[in-house]
Order: C-alpha cells, then sequence, then structure tokens
C-alpha cells in the first residue's frame, strides 16, 4: 500500500474514534477479563430510532443455584480532544448508602441475588463515597451543542435499551442485570466548584461521576473516564464480580 495512503488511514482511524474504541474494548477484555461486545445497535425508547452504542462489557459472576449474573456497563468512547469537559458541583457531597444511587437493577421475582452486593460493593473502587457534578458542559465551543452532556444522554439511553431488552428476555437462568453507564473521552476533563469566598476552583482531574437524566425523569450517574484512568476502572468491577462470586461460594 502507498505509504501516504496509509498514513492517512492510520489518521483517519484515530479522528473518528476507532482507535479509541479498539482501545477501550481490548483494556476491558484484558484489564478486566470482561465480555465485550463492540458496535452494537439498540433501540432509542425516546426517539424510536435505532442507535450504535460502542461498547457493551459484562462482568459475571456465579451466584445462588449456580445462576450466572451480569455487572454490565455500556460505553460510549469520545475521542475529541480539543475542548475540556467541564463538572460543576454544587456545596453538597453526595452521600451514597446503597447501590442503587449508582446502578440500576433488572430482575425478576427472585430473591437472594442482588440483596448482598451493598456490603460486598459500597465503598470499594468505583463505588466509592464521591462527589458528583449536577452536570458537565463541553467548554470553549463555538456553537450550541454540549457535546459532553449529550453523550451523558446517549449512553443513559443505550443502558436503558439493554434493560428494556433484558427484561423481556427475563429467564430463572439468567435473573438479574447489574447495569451501569459510563463514558471515555480524550477530552481534558476539569471540575468547577466554588471555595467559602465564593471564589471559582478549577482543578483537572482523570475522572468524575456526573447525574444524568433518563427518560422517565430520575436520576442516574454516570461514570466519565479518560482512558489512562480505564484499566483500574475495569480491574475494580473485574473485582466487584468476583467477590460476589466468593460470597456466594461461601
Amino acid at each position: 500500500m502507498d505509504p501516504k495512503l496509509l498514513d492517512l488511514l492510520h489518521t483517519w482511524v484515530e479522528k473518528s474514534g476507532r482507535a479509541l474504541e479498539l482501545r477501550v474494548a481490548r483494556t476491558l477484555r484484558t484489564a478486566g477479563n470482561a465480555s465485550v461486545q463492540q458496535s452494537f445497535t439498540y433501540l432509542d425508547e425516546v426517539t424510536g430510532m435505532v442507535r450504535e452504542s460502542d461498547a457493551l462489557a459484562r462482568f459475571r459472576w456465579t451466584s445462588l443455584n449456580d445462576v450466572p449474573c451480569d455487572l454490565t456497563v455500556a460505553i460510549e468512547c469520545k475521542s475529541r480532544s480539543d475542548k475540556p469537559w467541564v463538572a460543576f458541583y454544587d456545596r453538597q457531597i453526595a452521600s451514597a448508602s446503597n447501590l442503587d444511587k449508582w446502578v440500576v437493577y433488572a430482575h425478576g421475582p427472585f430473591v437472594g441475588i442482588t440483596e448482598p452486593l451493598d456490603e460486598l460493593w459500597l465503598g470499594e473502587p468505583p463505588f466509592s463515597d464521591v462527589q458528583v457534578a449536577t452536570h458537565v458542559v463541553e467548554a470553549l465551543s463555538n456553537d450550541s451543542r454540549n457535546r459532553a452532556n449529550d453523550s451523558v444522554r446517549q449512553v443513559l439511553s443505550c443502558a436503558a435499551s439493554v434493560k428494556t431488552k433484558f427484561l423481556k428476555n427475563l429467564s430463572p437462568n439468567r435473573p438479574a442485570l447489574v447495569l451501569l453507564a459510563a463514558v471515555v473521552t480524550a477530552a481534558p476533563l476539569v471540575t468547577c466548584t466554588l471555595d467559602a469566598s465564593e471564589k471559582v476552583l478549577m482543578t483537572q482531574v482523570d475522572q468524575i461521576q456526573v447525574w444524568g437524566n433518563n427518560a422517565d425523569g430520575t436520576r442516574a450517574r454516570v461514570f466519565v473516564l479518560n482512558e489512562s484512568v480505564l484499566p483500574a476502572f475495569a480491574s475494580g468491577l473485574r473485582d466487584r464480580a468476583i467477590a460476589a462470586g466468593h460470597a456466594t461460594d461461601s
């Protein structure tokens, strides 16, 4: 192949975001030992349109009566890096006393599947009690589109579709799904808050959590990560699945 054409293709793969999607999927598999489905379609429950999402990662464990369960993460990848994403916070620190502040449960009339998870997972990565941004904005943009918030809405739409599909196909052989939403972005992440004297404080970080709105109006947390911290995020989810399986064994 012509070297110039090959260089153009390399540039195209990076700018298109497909290189980031490939790296994210590989990291989830290697660092998290997850089963990863790439580039899959889902039905947007708000618009009724079929859309494409980037990755669906499943961290599995065996629960009671040798029944397999899934900790599933819907992931959107955003490769644009020229505009920072700024996360805004109010003065209150989020306090989460149970996992449903982080995750969405989907299950049938089964008991003993997800009940132990609060004790096993709360306080452990990535379910540590951290401050949650009220919203996130793509900064320094020349247009009115907020791509950061669009990404949050998109991944929550995907997660809602995954839950609906799971419940429609619910069976005793797979009775429970624990669902998360995450965005992996190449954009710099910056937190914005006020100090005691009302001065604006801005800090660059590698990850945030932000509130997003589900279609039914309820709030949900979305993990927003730079690629550099994805291995730790994936290994944390792997460890939570392992802990759930070990608890069942005991």
